[in-house]
């Protein structure tokens, strides 16, 4: 088994001592917190530690001032030197003022570099009008318009320029596709004059200089770039005072947001607690093989007590998940997660779904050298990037190499190894396919074994003998599975009267009568269904589909088949493309064939697991053990 056995821990004791029993059996110990309030629901007068937390707000400023100084936030060691909360606090009052100072100064020049620039893009395609600004904001007796036009529509424009004693066009330069400049119209043709404009595709360039028009437009570019250089030479002085606070106070400041944190999380660990009567009350989940010295180390401190709860008594609360450690299983617990943690009582799938999860794969594209590519890829993606899923694929290729042996492939060519299951030669498509058959009625009865496991586990008496994946539905499809056997490789029926009777008829009714014997067994008295007619209606439906699932559940497992032979079959296509002779080619096909058969191949795969096989013994809907460790690095 290798998920940890559990143990419910209550502690209690004098109410005023509720923050050293958080900070010295809590805080960074093997401990997940649950709801005092929700557990001695029946207990009265026992009310939650409604109090906000004081902490929060510096905490936050802390975190704040960190960021702006660009300080990665770290722990530092503060038992030999605890700040007082109001010392603290007038700290980083003084520290945040400061440097939100420096931050808005910063801020400020930063837009005025902005707005600058942005002026000086309009200003620059219309500096070659030397006339001052003014001058064309003023206009009395003629209105006008900044923008560009299109290239292509230029010409039309002059046309009706031409044509048009009330319009005139001022070009001031142009580029690969617009000619900048600006029309100049009477203000009773105005309107219509817009019209043709903007038909033409002309787009207005707003000006905004902020007042400063006393000035031809490359007069006031130049003043704008002085008071750019000063505002980024400013900013340089800026970044020097905030790397300056940086360098000082840094430590200080990680010492501070370390004790914060601390006390912060220790403080939000009071809203699962309760209190009654002047005494506190915490629960939690811990290991069992920790219990005892828990249990000793609580009763040390004056005036405590701790008592421990088996998990079958807290039938509705059941216990957090936590694994023990497994290379093979360590390794796919992210896929595991991304369905569920196994609920109480369920077995843990981690290894099963390694083992099964890369063999398959390896079978689906078995290939030495895109199988290698595969390995090492994944192996770079998890070394050098800390990418989880590297590791997955790194052992996936590696299964790949093996089959790839097996197959007699090396980057899809058949022909560099003398030996080999070559895929594509006469009769072996065939037997590749009954194999991925044979495979998954393997596996699926597997899962039914599994699946009565867990029943047994949970005392479920259904899902042992009366599910479709308990001992019913196991007896009725490896007989099936016998006889299928027995026909094609014996050429011997054996689907006789009493073969029939005791592993089809016999099975099935007891699948179809699952709810009612499984009551009745258990000692209800509800055992009768309430109405005999649909109770047969929706026990015939129930059947079908669970006979369906059979067939199409075992059906599946083809695609295992399947891909093996369109990779062998895509790998070739690539070499006659390539003529065999044009490398290039062919390591364009290796490169395409690779990165897409790895996406589809561990797509199917993932299939396989949660629906075939996860879905006959898995529910999942555990709750993942979570200890109120303090992560310092993170910010929460």
């Amino acid at each position: 088994m290798s998920v940890e056995a559990m143990t419910m821990v209550t502690i209690s004791g004098p109410e005023k001592m509720v923050d050293t029993a958080i900070k010295s059996l809590v805080i960074n110990r093997e401990f997940h917190p649950e709801s005092a309030i929700k557990i001695l629901s029946g207990a009265k007068e026992l009310v939650p530690f409604d109090a906000p937390n004081p902490f929060a707000d510096s905490l936050a400023k802390s975190r704040d001032i960190a960021k702006t100084l660009g300080l990665e936030l770290d722990y530092r060691d503060f038992s030999q030197e605890e700040p007082a909360l109001k010392e603290l606090e007038k700290f980083l009052n003084e520290l945040s003022a400061e440097v939100s100072k420096i931050g808005d100064e910063k801020e400020e020049k930063t837009l005025l570099i902005k707005n600058n620039q942005v002026v000086n893009e309009q200003l620059s395609h219309f500096s070659s009008f030397n006339v001052e600004l003014r001058d064309l904001f003023t206009m009395k007796y003629l209105k006008f318009r900044f923008g560009r036009l299109p290239q292509e529509t230029y010409r039309d424009c002059l046309k009706i320029i031409d044509e048009r004693p009330d319009v005139y066009f001022v070009s001031s330069g142009r580029d690969e596709r617009w000619v900048y400049g600006a029309y100049f119209a009477l203000p009773a043709a105005y309107g219509q004059i817009e019209a043709i404009f903007l038909s033409l595709g002309f787009e207005r360039i707003r000006i905004d200089v902020s007042g400063n028009v006393e000035e031809p437009a490359n007069e006031v570019m130049k003043r704008l770039d002085k008071e750019k250089d000063a505002a980024a030479e400013r900013i340089k002085q800026l970044d020097k005072q905030l790397e300056s606070l940086k360098e000082t106070q840094h430590e200080k400041l990680l010492l501070y947001y370390s004790w914060l944190r601390y006390q912060s999380d220790s403080f939000d660990v009071l809203s699962f607690a309760g209190r009654r009567h002047g005494r506190f009350y915490i629960i939690g989940w811990i290991p069992k093989e920790l219990s005892e010295a828990f249990v000793k180390e609580s009763e040390a401190f004056d005036g405590f007590s701790c008592f421990l709860t088996a998990p079958k008594e807290m039938k509705e609360n059941p216990p957090p998940v936590k694994f023990k450690k497994g290379i093979l299983s360590d390794i796919y617990q992210p896929f595991l997660e991304m369905y569920g943690l196994p609920a109480s009582g369920e077995l843990d799938p981690r290894l099963f779904m390694a083992i099964t999860y890369t063999i398959i794969f390896g079978i689906m594209f078995g290939d030495v050298g895109q199988g290698l590519s595969i390995a090492i890829i994944g192996f770079l993606l998890w070394k050098k990037k800390g990418v989880w899923l590297g590791r997955i694929v790194s052992l996936c290729g590696v299964s790949a190499v093996c089959f790839g042996l097996a197959y007699g492939s090396v980057f899809g060519s058949e022909k560099l190894l003398p030996w080999g299951f070559k895929v594509l030669e006469d009769g072996n498509t065939m037997k590749i396919l009954l194999v991925a058959v044979g495979i998954g009625v393997a596996l699926i009865i597997i899962c039914m074994i599994m699946n009565i496991i867990t029943g047994i586990r949970q005392r479920d008496v259904k899902k042992i003998f009366f599910s479709p994946n308990g001992v019913a539905g196991f007896v009725f499809y490896m007989g099936l599975a016998v006889a299928v056997i027995f026909m094609a490789v014996l050429k011997k029926n054996i689907f006789t009267l009493p073969f029939i009777i005791g592993v089809v008829v016999v099975p099935l009714l007891l699948i179809f009568a699952a709810t009612p014997l499984s009551k009745l067994l258990t000692g209800q008295k509800d055992w009768k269904p309430e109405s005999v007619g649909m109770f047969f209606v929706e026990g015939f439906f129930e059947m079908f589909e669970t006979l369906l699932s059979y067939v199409s559940n075992t059906i599946s497992f083809l695609r295992i088949g399947a891909y093996a032979i369109s990779h062998a079959g895509m790998m070739l296509v690539v070499y006659l493309l390539s003529n065999n002779t044009n490398i290039a080619g062919i390591i364009f096909g290796n490169i395409l064939v690779t990165g897409l058969e790895t996406v589809l191949v561990c797509i199917q795969v993932m299939r396989l697991e949660y629906y075939e096989m996860f879905g006959r013994f898995y529910n999942g809907g555990g709750v993942k053990f979570s200890p109120k460790t303090i992560n310092y690095k993170v910010a929460q």
